[in-house]
């Protein structure tokens, strides 16, 4: 793959991976698409004019995409399982594909994903919490989150980085001892609760015979480190030491990536806009700087932005044109070199 050009690809995207079967067959390290929700809405994309003190600035729509399937539920699904069939084609052995949807249909594209791909390459189903005012309603309760459903091409050969979020007040809380190396925090080395058992084996270290979660040769080396920590009564715990962790670990809920809102910043009028920050996390999760990250369903460019701010080589495609002209406007600004193909 010499000369690598980083492609904008216009029409369907069925269309587009098909061009791109011959050459990149089992090259692509990783997919996010964001597709239609089945939600029944007319998406557009909102440009506001300039306003001053004595009038507020007068609003343009001008269409993006429908989410509205004449054919139901059954249509929506078939243009999906197309689809997604023809991802997989693409993705390297390793990679994984990260499908971003929300109540309406996640459950519905699980199944589809679960014959395409197989049930034991499901690796995840992540929550981010994209809106931090649920509306108010009369039968249920108001929807907070999205679903990101990550499958593997093949589990056994895939891995993820591990990811870590900034310290916040609560994260900081049990990191209330301190000796002279600075601040820690204690983590257990004994089994308790559903780790113990009658059956657990039980050994004496230290002067104190307990059912250690660790084998000796390990609680030698963290004593010899000087991290075993002795209580009062005798328990042993290990120091974790709050300059050694880069942050508190990510797990499969993502509260901590706030949404994209009118007057975020990084909004561009395009209403299903995701933030980049949420994408760059998927990347640096599951991909090495050079890679090719590809998404099908590019609305604003989000994915290019991130893959180009993280030095992955990438793909888009959309069928819309107005948002393959807002993504162009974005790439412009990174100064991201590309070619731009249109499919009839």
């Amino acid at each position: 793959m010499g000369g690598w050009q980083n492609l904008i690809l216009h029409g369907d995207c069925l269309t587009a991976m098909k061009h791109l079967s011959n050459e990149l067959d089992e090259k692509i390290r990783l997919i996010y698409i964001d597709p239609p929700f089945f939600s029944g809405t007319e998406y557009t994309l909102k440009m506001k004019g300039i306003g001053d003190a004595s009038s507020a600035p007068a609003l343009r729509d001008t269409n993006t995409y429908s989410d509205r399937w004449n054919g139901g539920l059954e249509e929506y699904l078939r243009f999906m399982k197309d689809r997604l069939g023809a991802m997989i084609e693409l993705l390297h052995e390793n990679g994984s594909l990260w499908v971003h949807l929300d109540w309406h249909v996640s459950h519905y594209v699980k199944t589809i994903l679960d014959d395409i791909f197989g049930y034991s390459n499901f690796v995840n189903e992540l929550v981010w919490k994209r809106t931090n005012s649920p509306k108010s309603q009369s039968r249920g309760f108001g929807s907070q989150h999205d679903i990101i459903l990550l499958y593997a091409k093949n589990a056994s050969e895939f891995k993820t980085h591990s990811i870590y979020r900034k310290h916040d007040e609560k994260s900081l809380k049990p990191y209330s001892y301190r000796d002279e190396k600075g601040r820690f925090r204690l983590i257990e080395i004994e089994a308790h609760g559903i780790q113990r058992s009658e059956t657990r084996r039980q050994f004496e270290w230290e002067g104190r015979t307990a059912p250690y979660l660790y084998k000796r040769e390990t609680l030698d080396k963290w004593q010899n480190e000087g991290i075993i920590y002795r209580s009062k009564n005798g328990r042993y715990s290990k120091k974790q030491y709050l300059s050694d962790m880069p942050g508190v670990i990510v797990s499969d809920l993502w509260m901590d990536i706030p949404p994209i809102q009118g007057a975020s910043k990084e909004f561009t009028g395009f209403l299903t806009q995701k933030p980049v920050a949420l994408v760059e996390r998927m990347i640096e999760a599951a991909t090495e700087p050079g890679e090719i990250v590809a998404d099908f369903f590019a609305g604003s460019g989000t994915t290019a932005v991130a893959a180009e701010r993280t030095r992955r080589r990438w793909i888009i495609s959309d069928s819309s044109e107005v948002a393959i002209d807002l993504a162009e406007s974005r790439l412009a600004k990174l100064k991201a070199k590309y070619q731009r193909t249109t499919f009839n």
